[in-house]
């Protein structure tokens, strides 16, 4: 049985290569309101829209005042894939006399461009990070949740999603409760936060505590675990806001340097071999993701055997750059002690 499988996967390489993956929901897409759908008005709110899917696909929060920016938001309309006008409405469907300009914007040109001016453009593959709040107010700390503390946490999300980054939040349910504490999160004890973390699976844990430590100043203190390092930030502001808008910013400026900022290198080759291959869906499958990583320009196959596939990937982020999006995707599994760089497929 396993010698026909190699046998259609010897043909399949031979006659057949599948496509890349295209686009990752959301990060070349923005929506701007306009006054009203004259073309004057749609060409400044183009350049908008540019701006925001900049600093979702950059990671970058400030790319918008460099010079690549500047020149692409000349070519803004280039980009443009198909846009569309919204009626906005409150929720009861009455009109609320604002109109949304709806943009997608072509990921392939884009991406080109992008790194025609030696911009690097952050995979769709981001980490997920859990967030751990806590609020004080006169009377007591608390944990941020969707019940008391919306508004907060859709701060910090709507932040979040402006840089293309997903925050996952607990459930503060009784598993939770019996793990962790709010006195925890408060003095940043990391054991019972990462040992509570651990159902969610995360790639970064944020603990954050928020206050009001003055009439008129806001507080935000900040705790992220990644890569078995912990990195603390304050932030203040006289806004609420504000102070926990900067918390997240500073989290994701930290996010980029750590897994986008990858210094670029000449075009190499690079064999992985992957495990796990047993039939055509599984072989095709495998092919299709490492062509969608950002950091590879070109997928071929250079060898199968019994027990697996090695594949020679070609990209300008080197070693370095490819196995970090691999971990961040969870499709395959690093494998540990062998000669070669090697992964297994995972169902």
């Amino acid at each position: 049985m396993k010698s026909l499988i190699l046998y259609f996967l010897y043909f399949l390489i031979l006659f057949f290569q599948p496509a890349s993956a295209i686009t990752v929901s959301g990060l070349y897409q923005a929506t701007i309101t306009v006054s009203d759908e004259s073309e004057s008005k749609r060409r400044v709110a183009l350049k908008q829209a540019l701006g925001k899917v900049l600093v979702k696909v950059t990671g970058d929060r400030n790319i918008n005042n460099s010079t690549t920016a500047n020149l692409l938001h000349q070519r803004s309309e280039q980009f443009v894939q198909q846009y569309r006008y919204n009626q906005n409405t409150n929720e009861w469907g009455q009109d609320k006399s604002a109109t949304e300009l709806w943009v997608q914007f072509d990921e392939n040109a884009l991406d080109a461009a992008l790194k025609t001016y030696g911009v690097n453009v952050w995979g769709k593959e981001r980490p997920s990070i859990l967030v751990w709040l806590v609020c004080q107010n006169d009377k007591n700390r608390y944990f941020a949740s969707l019940e008391n503390s919306s508004e907060y946490l859709n701060i910090l999300e709507k932040r979040a999603a402006a840089r293309g980054i997903r925050l996952l939040f607990p459930l503060l349910d009784l598993q939770d409760s019996s793990q962790i504490s709010v006195t925890d999160v408060w003095g940043s004890f990391m054991e019972p936060i990462i040992k509570a973390s651990n159902r969610y699976q995360p790639d970064a844990i944020l603990a954050g505590k928020f206050s009001q430590i003055l009439p008129a100043l806001w507080e935000s203190n900040w705790a992220v675990y990644m890569n078995e390092e912990v990195i603390s930030w304050t932030t203040q502001s006289e806004i609420a806001d504000i102070a926990l808008e900067e918390g997240i910013d500073e989290l994701i400026d930290k996010l980029v340097s750590q897994y986008s900022n990858i210094e670029k290198q000449d075009y190499k080759a690079i064999d992985i071999s992957i495990s796990n291959i047993d039939s055509l869906d599984r072989y095709a499958q495998a092919i299709l993701y490492l062509k969608s990583l950002k950091s590879v320009t070109k997928v071929s196959v250079k060898r199968i055997s019994l027990n697996y596939v090695v594949f020679e990937l070609i990209g300008d982020q080197g070693i370095e750059g490819i196995q970090q999006a691999i971990s961040l995707g969870k499709k395959l599994q690093f494998v540990e002690g062998g000669d070669d760089i090697e992964y297994r497929l995972l169902p």
